[in-house]
């Protein structure tokens, strides 16, 4: 079964909202704390994506992966990435499996784009425009 998420990512686009939308299908809120100066970033309730875009069906962005957002884990199972949206202030970061299909993706409309990823264990830092990051461990159950 091919879910919404994984539909939206293979025409390069994501929700408009901000959250974690895993390839499974579930999502949850994400809350952003000082916007693009990335202040404090925490997982909220779960979301149901389906439904908010019943509600909203053209809130969508486009997603570009920036080059310099594009890393390779070290154990070879896969990627992060991130990159920018539709309008300026719009952001993302991604995990994708080796044959680079989506794992998740966060998508945030107030982050900025994230140009730099780096992966230091199971530790991975994504980097905005303005030089201000977000550190999250992928081996954290939401995040693995």
């Amino acid at each position: 079964m091919t879910t919404r998420i994984l539909r939206l990512w293979s025409k390069g686009l994501a929700p408009g909202w901000d959250g974690l939308y895993r390839a499974d299908g579930s999502a949850r809120v994400v809350e952003l704390s000082g916007g693009a100066r990335l202040d404090g970033f925490e997982l909220g309730p779960s979301l149901d994506l389906d439904a908010m875009l019943e509600e909203g069906p053209g809130r969508l962005t486009d997603v570009d992966i920036l080059r310099g957002a594009d890393v390779l884990l070290p154990d070879d199972s896969g990627y992060v990435c991130g990159g920018d949206g539709a309008h300026g202030s719009e952001g993302f970061f991604a995990r994708l499996d080796k044959d680079r299909n989506l794992v998740w993706i966060v998508a945030l409309t107030d982050s900025n784009p994230f140009e730099k990823a780096e992966v230091r264990g199971s530790l991975a830092t994504f980097t905005n425009n303005l030089g201000n990051s977000v550190t999250i461990d992928l081996d954290h159950p939401d995040f693995a």
